[in-house]
């Protein structure tokens, strides 16, 4: 590749949102018009992103621990939210000042790790440090199926765009399939390198399970870790066939330092975009074919990269990252001795066109 075609490919950070404090997870709302951060402060921060410097709304306020996961089905009206004392809700996001649809406060006994929401919005999936996976109504928050209570720590989870499925990760790097009527097992598979144990600490190295639009391939992406500190590991990300659940492929990204994939997004121009976090201040945003061992963009220069939004259009999308000097744990003091804290600028890409990427 020369060095002109290698230009036309590169995404163009365009613009930064600085934030007060972290965020754990992003995301465009379906319409476009809005960026919404799930936060460590319990509240979900929305971005006004049609003007040329995004305008910070009020925030939506309600829940009462770290906001770790938000979601949409795609084209609907509602956001989807869970936090880490275990509740979930549903918002009216257009609302100025909203007020939940539903909320169910114990949903999950402590901290919920993900949460998935059917492509037709009829039912949202949530698995947490529990070990429960529990299926939900996403209309008015009943619950629709408990699946059984599972011997380790769930990370992530996913529905099938059929909506018949579910899959869940857990600690051990294991992948499960579940019927969702019946609520029995189908079948699973391990992935045991995204585990790791040392010193009585096991460390978990699964963190994504998304299908693609068709349901034909199942993305199951995290690290390798290596260590028990500091997300230490390889980044990897295995791609399953859905049909047999064997891995086609496997990707990795980087050495041991790079840490874990924390969230990935699939672009219809044939690439999936993906962030990690690793070794503090380490972090990379990426762009990678399917069918290619590298990917064909890599930026290092931003600090703990841990999760991203890509725009409906698809032309945009934003990465958030750390702070820098924040040694990816806060304890930072300025010249008072007062503790900075973290905080998770968000960096606003360009992406190429289709013609760009294929050359």
């Amino acid at each position: 590749m020369n060095e002109a075609t290698q230009q036309t490919v590169e995404p163009k950070e365009r613009k930064k949102i600085e934030t007060v404090g972290q965020v754990c997870q992003i995301s465009f709302s379906p319409c476009g018009q809005f960026l919404f951060g799930g936060g460590y402060d319990a509240s979900i921060r929305r971005w006004d992103m049609t003007t040329d410097e995004p305008q910070l709304l009020d925030p939506i306020v309600g829940h009462r621990g770290w906001v770790q996961a938000i979601g949409f089905a795609p084209g609907g009206e509602t956001l989807y939210s869970a936090d880490s004392w275990g509740t979930i809700c549903a918002w009216p996001y257009r609302d100025e000042d909203a007020s939940p649809v539903w909320k169910v406060e114990d949903a999950h006994d402590g901290w919920i790790r993900d949460l998935a929401v059917s492509c037709d919005e009829t039912l949202i999936a949530t698995v947490g440090r529990d070990r429960f996976i529990r299926v939900w109504s996403a209309k008015d928050g009943s619950l629709v199926k408990e699946l059984p209570r599972q011997e380790h720590i769930l990370c992530c989870v996913g529905i099938h765009p059929d909506g018949k499925s579910v899959v869940s990760g857990d600690l051990m790097g294991n992948v499960r399939h579940w019927n969702i009527d019946s609520g029995k097992l189908v079948r699973e598979t391990a992935f045991e390198k995204m585990h790791f144990y040392d010193r009585i600490q096991d460390v978990p190295g699964i963190y994504v399970l998304k299908f693609d639009d068709a349901g034909e391939t199942l993305w199951c992406a995290g690290g390798q870790p290596s260590s028990n500190t500091n997300h230490q590991g390889i980044p990897v990300l295995h791609q399953v066939n859905w049909k047999t659940l064997e891995t086609k492929k496997t990707q990795t990204f980087g050495i041991a330092k790079d840490g874990h994939i924390f969230d990935l997004a699939w672009h219809s121009d044939g690439y999936f975009a993906a962030v990690t976090s690793g070794n503090p201040g380490a972090g990379q945003f990426l762009l990678v074919r399917p069918h290619e061992d590298k990917a064909f963009f890599t930026h290092t220069k931003l600090s703990n990269c841990h999760t991203l939004a890509l725009h409906p259009d698809q032309k945009t999308i934003v990465v958030a990252a750390t702070n820098r000097n924040s040694q990816g744990n806060g304890a930072v003091r300025d010249k008072e001795g007062t503790y900075v804290g973290n905080s998770s600028p968000l960096h606003v890409f360009e992406l190429p066109g289709k013609a760009a990427v294929e050359s």
